[in-house]
């Protein structure tokens, strides 16, 4: 089932991340089933990428363009060689949700419950807002 993914930061302006489409498996049945679907499409895509090994980085003009249009200019590669662990990730993420850290919307019907039935149909927009804490002087 192919889907469209937004990730939006309240308090920003600007919608630098546009809707990035997601290919399903299968589909889920509830919130937390997609959020663990997410995450391990996620992590096996980042622990797939390559690790450092150029002497010296650099980027040409058009890929500094071509990655502008997504909020993020990056050399596309790994520092750290440890993997990402998706069962950490997955339970970070369920923990996140619960604490009221991101929203998650379906078209334009929130989804409040990670174990409430989910109703997803081919196309849809899964929107994720982020929320951030604010930080600064109490006065």
């Amino acid at each position: 089932m192919k889907v469209f993914v937004s990730v939006k930061q309240a308090g920003k302006r600007k919608e630098f991340i546009k809707e990035e489409e997601l290919v399903l498996n299968g589909n889920p049945s509830t919130l937390r089933e997609l959020i663990t679907e997410i995450i391990h499409k996620n992590v096996e895509s980042y622990n797939s990428r390559p690790l450092d090994s150029k002497l010296v980085h650099y980027l040409s003009f058009d890929e500094i363009e071509s990655q502008v249009s997504t909020g993020k200019v990056g050399f596309g590669y790994r520092v750290n060689e440890q993997q990402a662990d998706a069962e950490k990730a997955i339970e970070t993420a369920m923990l996140a949700f619960t604490d009221g850290l991101y929203r998650v919307f379906i078209g334009d019907e929130e989804s409040e419950s990670l174990d409430a039935p989910l109703a997803i149909k081919e196309g849809d927009v899964l929107t994720f807002i982020r929320f951030t804490m604010l930080s600064g002087r109490m006065w």
